[in-house]
């Protein structure tokens, strides 16, 4: 046992970290934890991992969304981790996946600090990965797709630096199916297999688009448009420019957000710059960066998580690796749990309407007051 310690004692850590920093984010509401299982987008995957797109009749979380195929715009791998281990409950369940995936995320990342790309201090990065940016320490510890996604891109990349181009592709497709930014995991170890001349280990990257393309054939079935799950997003997304939301939050009267939104670009740009060495995590994240900047929707900071354990961490590691950084890295610490603290009870489903929806979903009694 001691030497299984002394081998695994990084890991250990690690799951130590994200179990504390998660019970953490769930301490004020240790007495009604409803207002954390409440946060969406929880009640719409758990929704999902109970009935299979198949929503009661007069569902009380339509009264939020008006249509059924309202739910096809989520996609089907997260819902059926939280049926899987549903045994727990539905709504610990959320919680439970969102734990252990960031748990394995933590440890692959680790590991490809370590091994793949020779950082120094690995150990510490992984931990910067855990609680950087707060909006991340938010997502996963609530009902959210965002630990699963990027436990399935770290995973695909390391199998890919392993030379399984198989598996990686395996990954990458249930990536895709968990956040559509998985997709562009195919074209970016595509690019490098090009240039390796890899020729033959191509046809496995046909998997993500395939699995992309299975679920939108499901979606054909249900509501006979091959692409609504872009019809359900129309909400959410203008005109594909560079910073085409501008002019809306400038319409808003909050041009004060403006300036937040040309800075996080900024960093983002510079740290996706300096991990150029990298190939497969580069390629794959400046892919995500052409994608995203142009995406015209003001979630930037949440949409923008696909990429930001590379260039906010690895693009930055030499900095995160100094004596100041590490006494200032107390302060998204500390104020990463102050954000969720007041973002969770802001961001949730009425507890009157989720009590409805859990009768409805046959499970009352999980229901826990306010």
């Amino acid at each position: 046992m001691k030497a299984l310690f002394q081998r695994y004692r990084a890991e250990l850590l690690l799951v130590f970290l994200t179990v504390g920093g998660s019970l953490l984010v769930y301490l004020p509401f240790w007495s009604q934890m409803g207002t954390v299982y409440r946060a969406w987008d929880g009640p719409n995957y758990l929704t999902i991992a109970k009935t299979g797109y198949d929503v009661p009749d007069d569902y009380a979380i339509l009264s939020y969304v008006y249509v059924e195929s309202y739910f096809l715009r989520h996609f089907p791998v997260y819902p059926a981790l939280i049926r899987l281990f549903s045994f727990v409950g539905y709504q610990r369940s959320m919680l439970l996946v969102s734990i252990l995936c960031t748990a394995g995320a933590a440890i692959l990342f680790y590991r490809l600090c370590r091994d793949t790309w020779k950082l120094p201090q690995p150990l510490f990065l992984a931990s910067v990965f855990l609680f950087f940016p707060p909006r991340w320490l938010y997502f996963r510890s609530t009902g959210s797709t965002e630990a699963p996604f990027l436990l399935f891109v770290f995973a695909a990349i390391y199998l890919f630096e392993k030379d399984r181009v198989g598996w990686a592709a395996v990954m990458g497709a249930l990536a895709t199916l968990t956040r559509i930014p998985g997709l562009l995991v195919a074209p970016a170890l595509g690019l490098i297999l090009m240039q390796r001349r890899q020729w033959r280990s191509l046809p496995w990257l046909l998997l993500p688009p395939a699995a992309l393309a299975g679920f939108f054939a499901y979606c054909w079935s249900r509501t006979g448009n091959f692409l609504e799950y872009f019809a359900q997003q129309g909400d959410k997304a203008g005109a594909f420019r560079p910073f085409g939301f501008m002019p809306h939050l400038f319409s808003l009267g909050v041009y004060h957000q403006v300036e937040y939104f040309i800075l996080l670009a900024f960093v983002y740009g510079i740290g996706i710059s300096r991990i150029r060495k990298f190939e497969s995590i580069f390629v794959y994240s400046a892919l995500q960066f052409l994608l995203h900047i142009n995406m015209s929707t003001e979630e930037w900071p949440r949409y923008w998580l696909v990429m930001a354990p590379f260039a906010l961490v690895v693009g930055f590691h030499d900095i995160w690796e100094t004596r100041e950084a590490k006494w200032l890295f107390a302060i998204p610490v500390v104020m990463g749990f102050v954000y969720c603290w007041g973002a969770i009870p802001l961001n949730g489903i009425l507890p009157d309407y989720w009590k409805l929806a859990l009768a409805q979903l046959g499970l009352l009694g999980e229901w826990t007051p306010p």
